[in-house]
């Protein structure tokens, strides 16, 4: 999914004039390179920049550190109104055949404030683009270029509590690819659905484990499960195990 945070500076307004495509980027394990295409549908020049950071998850965190592992070139662009900028995401070094999980990362497009002699009035809303990046096991099918079956949940182990006013979902993924959740409802076991967190949750890396904390809008009514999309699967599925 892609993430976009809007960002306040002090220049003239000129918002959303930067486009990223494609939301998600998926390599083989053989492939060493992958195509992100930047747009320009202003009136005005824009600057960007391209970082790469390795992404992993520890308790309820999500964990950036700096990678060379891929690298985005060019790493800095400029693009006059209408263009468009083709920026190559690079894996320099082959996957070893050791790893036996999928690498994640996030590959952030930043729009850069433009210079300026005077300084002007008003604001400009720069765009942040954060793009999840998938390499590939040896041997895994992808995910994002296939249809979307039901998804085989026996690598996924989850786990809630209430608390407070709250749910909190516990989530370990045993799988060597990644789980993306959406659409988290209740299931009561006579028929009635509460949606809890409509449209992304959020992934579960492979081999790692993510928590939520859920506000609870309403008193759930029991017994019951917990249900969401995996993967963009067609419907709904029970997360296995969910129990408290």
């Amino acid at each position: 999914m892609l993430l976009i945070a809007v960002l306040a500076c002090a220049f003239d307004s000129n918002a959303g004039n930067l486009q990223v495509a494609p939301i998600i980027l998926e390599f083989s394990d053989n492939q060493q390179a992958n195509a992100l295409w930047l747009e320009n549908n202003g009136d005005q020049a824009v600057h960007a920049q391209i970082r790469v950071q390795q992404w992993s998850q520890t308790g309820a965190s999500d964990v950036l550190a700096p990678t060379q592992a891929l690298r985005a070139s060019p790493a800095i662009v400029q693009m006059l109104p209408g263009e468009r900028q083709l920026v190559r995401i690079v894996r320099p070094a082959p996957l070893p055949a050791a790893i036996p999980y999928e690498q994640a990362y996030r590959v952030w497009v930043d729009e850069l404030p433009e210079a300026t002699e005077q300084r002007p009035s008003g604001l400009q809303f720069l765009l942040r683009y954060s793009i999840p990046v998938f390499v590939l096991p040896h041997g895994a099918l992808p995910r994002e270029q296939i249809s979307k079956p039901a998804q085989d949940t026996s690598s996924l182990q989850t786990s809630w509590q209430p608390a407070s006013g709250a749910l909190i979902l516990e989530a370990h993924n045993t799988g060597n690819q990644r789980v993306r959740l959406s659409e988290l409802a209740w299931r009561a076991d006579n028929g009635s659905v509460t949606p809890l967190h409509p449209g992304l949750l959020g992934y579960v890396l492979a081999g790692q484990q993510m928590q939520w904390r859920l506000p609870l809008a309403t008193q759930l009514s029991y017994p019951g499960h917990l249900q969401a999309r995996l993967n963009d699967a067609p419907a709904a599925q029970p997360l296995p195990s969910a129990g408290h």
